[in-house]
């Protein structure tokens, strides 16, 4: 099932639902991170300075745990990912500030001991402030939770989309999408195509 799983996630969603209040999107100004403390290991922050440029900003300790002595903060997250992924990402990236709503999705991640994790990863839009980038507050969590065992393999043909859920469209509507059922050229704006 698409959409969000752990409810750490759907804590995360209702708060910036709030942070939004009446707007079609929350500034960087609404996002009131105390709010957020308990998130924080779990968080990480992507100024989008363009369609290419998907610099990480911030990044949860628990996160930062993951990348077996990597630090990707200061680095594009574009340039860290495998071509496939490049792509779908752009195109997530678009769609959320586009249609103004939080996007949810679950990868297989491969990590260094050969294993396959799940993981569920929320991106939340925020618009830009004067003289800053617009952001993409995201989370990411291990649908069976925390692994503290787990090292990922940052660049690897083993990140695969599992399943993904557009959700929140205002008003009371959801739009679900399944990834599995779905041709990867479903998606507007997205050149992959599956092989």
């Amino acid at each position: 099932m698409a959409g969000p799983e752990r409810p750490e996630s759907r804590q995360l969603l209702k708060h910036w639902k709030r942070f939004r209040g009446g707007k079609r999107l929350p500034d960087q100004d609404d996002i009131r991170m105390d709010e957020l403390a308990d998130y924080l290991p779990n968080l990480f922050t992507l100024d989008i300075e363009s369609d290419d440029r998907f610099i990480v900003k911030q990044l949860g300790e628990a996160l930062l745990e993951h990348f077996n002595g990597f630090d990707p903060r200061g680095h594009n997250l574009i340039e860290l990912s495998q071509p496939a992924f490049q792509d779908r990402f752009r195109s997530r990236i678009r769609m959320i500030f586009e249609f103004g709503y939080a996007a949810c999705s679950h990868t297989g991640v491969p990590t260094l001991d050969g294993r396959q994790k799940r993981t569920e990863n929320l991106l939340l839009p925020v618009e830009a402030k004067l003289g800053a980038f617009r952001q993409v507050f995201g989370a990411l969590y291990y649908v069976d939770g925390p692994d503290p065992t787990a090292q990922h393999i940052l660049v690897s043909e083993g990140v695969s989309f599992l399943d993904e859920s557009f959700i929140d469209l205002g008003n009371g509507y959801a739009a679900i999408i399944d990834a599995n059922e779905l041709p990867l050229s479903t998606f507007p704006g997205s050149s992959d195509q599956k092989k």
